[in-house]
């Protein structure tokens, strides 16, 4: 399980602790209820999470990051 690179709004930001395919899950089941949802990732300092909106029509990217 390594980390997950998230590409939002032309920013860079970390998901740890998690796998692509969990994060894609819960992607696709925020965008499944027809309600915006929150997706929580970091941009360096893991102390400051992000919360990101989870939206139609809004550009994500996920990839997995290399282990090690």
């Amino acid at each position: 399980m390594g980390p997950v690179q998230v590409s939002y709004g032309g920013q860079l930001y970390t998901i740890v602790g998690r796998d692509i395919e969990d994060v894609e899950s819960e992607v696709l089941g925020i965008l499944a209820s027809g309600q915006p949802g929150w997706l929580e990732a970091v941009d360096g300092d893991p102390r400051a999470p992000h919360r990101l909106l989870i939206t139609p029509g809004v550009p994500l990217t996920l990839a997995a990051l290399p282990t090690g």
